[in-house]
């Protein structure tokens, strides 16, 4: 079982960085119970000793953890949109769990649905809460303001959405398929550079036909059997037969 001692500091998932102010023994639903006090923001929370792993009570991050947290919040990641109602109840069940490298991948997951515009509901609420949530303890490992920390993890969230656009880029790419600028951000410069060189040549075709130029690599005047080739017709021809189909 979990022990802590008497002025220890301890995170507890529902309410962040606590110390613990002492133990008593309780008499809940007939029974004698060793209960843990725990005060944070001015108010005890009171915690039975056999229920502290249940409730992800813990110790702390070390600066080694905090530095494995923020270099994870650098790596794309690719959340799985399924069943909103499940998803929401899972998000809450990672919240409850004070786990920081849960709440880590949580956090990222939803940072990218909110680039996309795709958070629902209340993931904003939970998106929040778990940078909330990661921003306290970072901040009380390494005795510096919530402000700065918090820039700190906003800036890694923002470096791993770049990462994660580059790499879906590079993957497009290579599968020939093309980025549409509503879902990522940002058009296939392949197939947009195929649109220019298309008009390009569409351009030169029109002026060499208005010059009366050809692109035929055979420039004679005979097939391969020796036959004159057929020449087009002159406008004069052409305004003949057009004539020639009114009357009839």
């Amino acid at each position: 079982m979990m022990k802590f001692k008497k002025g220890e500091t301890v995170v507890e998932p529902s309410i962040g960085i606590c110390n613990v102010i002492g133990m008593k023994m309780m008499k809940v639903d007939g029974q004698d119970m060793t209960m843990y006090i725990f005060e944070a923001q001015n108010a005890n929370v009171y915690v039975p000793a056999d229920q502290l792993e249940k409730r992800g009570i813990r110790r702390p991050m070390t600066r080694e953890d905090v530095k494995r947290v923020l270099a994870s919040l650098k790596q794309p990641a690719s959340p799985n949109r399924a069943d909103a109602r499940l998803q929401y109840v899972n998000y809450r069940e990672i919240m409850k769990s004070g786990d920081p490298a849960k709440i880590t991948r949580l956090l990222r997951d939803l940072y990218i649905l909110d680039q996309s515009d795709d958070l629902k509901g209340k993931e904003k609420e939970i998106m929040d809460q778990a940078k909330k949530f990661l921003c306290d303890e970072i901040a009380f490992v390494r005795e510096t303001s919530k402000t700065q920390v918090m820039e700190t993890i906003n800036e890694a969230l923002r470096q791993m959405y770049k990462k994660k656009m580059t790499k879906d880029k590079e993957k497009a790419k290579k599968s020939g398929v093309g980025l549409s600028m509503g879902i990522l951000g940002y058009e296939d410069d392949e197939a947009a550079g195929g649109e220019e060189e298309k008009e390009v040549l569409t351009g030169k075709a029109a002026k060499t036909a208005d010059d009366g130029e050809t692109f035929d690599e055979d420039d004679s005047d005979e097939d391969e059997d020796g036959e004159e080739k057929a020449k087009p017709f002159t406008e004069e021809e052409e305004a003949f037969f057009e004539d020639e189909e009114e009357d009839e």
